[in-house]
């Protein structure tokens, strides 16, 4: 390719990609003078812990959660690069104990994204004996002056990318220290993706973002018209997600830093407020979900979990044909490329369809029916369907 198609593809690209994104509370082109030098010491810190293999020391943090704790709520600011990644810290809080968040997210039953739907496709931990260490994380959620750490290694897949269409499957290794704090224990949780991820494939969002409804493919490229033979790759990613509850109110404090380096020829597209508006996303569903009063309890989930795992495909297959009947024929269809869609409607999707797939759509169409104006007519999760509209 010359330079001259190079600078086009890059300015067109630079262009879709910034197409929408939420804004921050200060000029975007800035960084945060709101973000100390010892704060990012400190994240920086909690980075080497990952190579170290060495626990956290409270002390060593102890500016870095001061500045979660006295940052309002719903704040927003643009970070400093970190090794060539854009960064933004986002906060923001969830009216639920910390016990039940602890056990929503942290459960080894319990599929993850049902917390995180419209950001995780699939997750597996890879680390050997860990749902024993998840389980002792949870237990001491209560406790006062305790201490645990576990680290691991896990796969994810993410859900298409609200600007180009695309999602990635990649690794990363995980974190998560439970500590004491003045009044409750805090907890921390730092991930870092330091290996290319796989290569980006197109999906697409079926209707509104929070539909929770998605359609995979395994074409590679972007999509969106006249890109979709790019090569895209997450290079990069690094996060530090601090929790702080508040014993009193019930309520838990967080704030979410995070660096992404992702895009084409080892060119980072990703521009801070791209970073903003995913952490968004992960926030609405986190609140949305948790704070549901009609959330069914950890082990009704788990339980319908393992009713669904016990399905053959074919059982599987016809549960979710009504969804994708739905799919293929609403209004919503339309902000899908046709070649989904006829996929669809021609039963070639679901033939294609692995049972992880068919299951994560039961289960969410479930979820989808106790939490909200949600009911769906896909056998066994609920009487009838959800209006789209």
């Amino acid at each position: 390719m010359t330079i001259r198609w190079l600078t086009i593809f890059i300015t067109n690209l630079a262009f879709l990609l910034a197409a929408t994104g939420p804004s921050f509370s200060q000029d975007q082109h800035q960084v945060s003078d709101q973000v100390s030098d010892q704060v990012y010491q400190e994240l920086e810190y909690l980075s080497s812990l990952i190579e170290s293999g060495e626990e956290i020391n409270p002390a060593q943090v102890a500016a870095l959660t001061d500045f979660v704790v006295t940052t309002p709520s719903d704040t927003s600011l643009k970070l400093k690069e970190r090794n060539g990644m854009k960064g933004v810290l986002h906060t923001f809080e969830i009216d639920r104990s910390f016990a039940d968040l602890l056990d929503y997210l942290y459960n080894p039953d319990m599929p993850a994204y049902i917390t995180r739907p419209s950001s995780l496709q699939s997750h597996q931990w890879i680390t050997p004996e860990i749902d024993k260490e998840l389980r002792r994380l949870i237990d001491a959620a209560e406790e006062t002056g305790t201490t645990i750490s576990l680290r691991g290694q896990e796969s994810e897949t993410i859900t298409p990318d609200t600007n180009t269409g695309s999602y990635y499957s990649y690794s990363q290794v995980r974190l998560v220290s439970l500590l004491p704090g003045s009044s409750a224990p805090i907890m921390i949780s730092v991930t870092l993706q330091d290996q290319i991820s796989d290569i980006g494939r197109r999906g697409c969002i079926v209707g509104e973002d929070g539909n929770w409804d998605y359609l995979y493919s395994e074409k590679t490229g972007l999509n969106k018209m006249g890109l979709g033979w790019v090569d895209s790759y997450m290079y990069g990613a690094y996060s530090v997600i601090i929790y702080i509850p508040d014993p009193v109110t019930k309520t838990i404090k967080l704030g979410i830093f995070k660096w992404l380096n992702a895009g084409w020829q080892k060119i980072n597209m990703v521009k801070s407020y791209h970073i903003l508006g995913g952490i968004k996303r992960f926030a609405a569903d986190l609140k949305g979900v948790l704070e549901s009063p009609d959330l069914p309890e950890v082990a009704e989930i788990v339980d319908k979990h393992l009713e669904l795992k016990e399905k053959d495909a074919e059982e599987l297959r016809h549960l979710v044909t009504p969804y994708l009947d739905l799919i293929s024929s609403t209004e919503d269809a339309g902000t899908c490329p046709s070649s989904f869609i006829s996929s669809v409607a021609s039963g070639e999707y679901l033939e294609q369809m692995s049972s992880e797939e068919m299951i994560r759509i039961l289960l969410l169409e479930y979820i989808k029916t106790q939490i909200g104006d949600r009911s769906s007519e896909t056998a066994g999760v609920g009487p009838s369907r959800h209006d789209r509209g």
